[in-house]
Formats: structure tokens, C-alpha cells, sequence
């Protein structure tokens, strides 16, 4: 058995919570968009987390939920908003934190899809019951959502994202 539970919130949930705060933003650049995340996943916790960072700090990560009685991260989640270099540089850095639902929010004029699938097969400190959720907003929607569940620790052999059912 695995170090994690089922994570905090279905991944379907939140990636639709996500899609539907992101697309009633207008288009004013990256920072609002962040902020908009960091916001909508503030709200979707629930009183067991403390939520960092706080409104007006800098941490590794662009937002976790921290259990209060554990201390362990439960939900973490990256945003980026630029070009292929800067999204995998965020998502290497939700590889190497654990926490049973990780979540990278990023733009894409093209599937990221394979590169995540890529770097995730070089990583070899997998830890069963990780659970990745990517959400990809395209320049015209629909915007997609997928998902990964690790299933053995270590490195993987092969990794396949599965597309989620999102509500349209």
C-alpha cells in the first residue's frame, strides 16, 4: 500500500472548478490568471487545510492545502502561463513534492500532453497513490483536462495521460 489516500477532491471536480474561474477572467496576462487560481482553489478547501501561500507571499509552489492536524501537503498546484520551457520547469517542481493530488494549470496552442509524459518517465521518486491532474486551456475552447495515477513508487516505466470528462 501506498503512502497516500484518495486525494482531497475528485480530480473532475476541480478541473472543471478550474476551467469555469479561468474562463470568466478577460485576457489580461498571466498574472490575474494565477491570481484567479490561487483564489478559486482557496475557496474549494475545505476547513481542514491552511492554504499557502497567503494573499501577499511567495512559496515553492503557486498554492497547497496543508492538513491542520498532519501537517502534510494534501493538493498541490503550479500555474504557468508562457512558453513550453517555463510550464515544464513548473511542473518539475510539482514532481518532486508529495502530495496525493498535484495539479498543473497551463496555456497551450497545442497539446503538452506527451512532454509531461516524458518528464515523468525520467523522474525515478514516483510514490504510489500520486494522482496528476493537467488542465489545458487552449487559445479557443474547449479547454481539456487529464489525468495520471501512479501506481508502483519509483520510476515509471510508462506513463499515459487519460482525458477527463469535462462538463462542456
Amino acid at each position: 500500500m501506498g503512502v497516500f489516500r484518495k486525494p482531497p477532491i475528485d480530480p473532475i471536480i476541480v478541473a472543471n472548478k478550474i476551467i469555469s474561474f479561468i474562463r470568466k477572467l478577460p485576457d489580461d496576462g498571466r498574472g490575474i490568471r494565477t491570481t484567479a487560481v490561487q483564489k478559486g482553489l482557496r475557496k474549494l478547501a475545505n476547513k481542514d487545510y491552511f492554504v499557502y501561500p497567503g494573499d501577499d507571499r511567495q512559496w515553492l509552489l503557486d498554492l497547497i492545502w496543508l492538513h491542520k492536524k498532519t501537517g502534510a501537503i494534501h493538493l498541490a498546484a503550479e500555474s504557468e502561463w508562457g512558453n513550453l520551457g517555463e510550464v515544464l520547469y513548473d511542473f518539475q517542481k510539482l514532481l518532486c513534492v508529495k502530495s496525493p493530488l498535484k495539479i498543473m494549470i497551463y496555456w497551450a496552442k497545442q497539446s503538452l500532453v506527451g512532454e509531461f509524459e516524458k518528464c515523468m518517465q525520467e523522474f525515478d521518486q514516483h510514490l504510489e497513490g500520486e494522482n496528476y491532474v493537467l488542465v489545458e486551456f487552449a487559445p479557443v475552447p474547449p479547454d481539456h483536462a487529464y489525468s495520471y495515477a501512479v501506481k508502483n513508487d519509483g520510476r515509471l516505466r510508462t506513463v499515459k495521460f487519460s482525458l477527463l470528462k469535462l462538463r462542456n
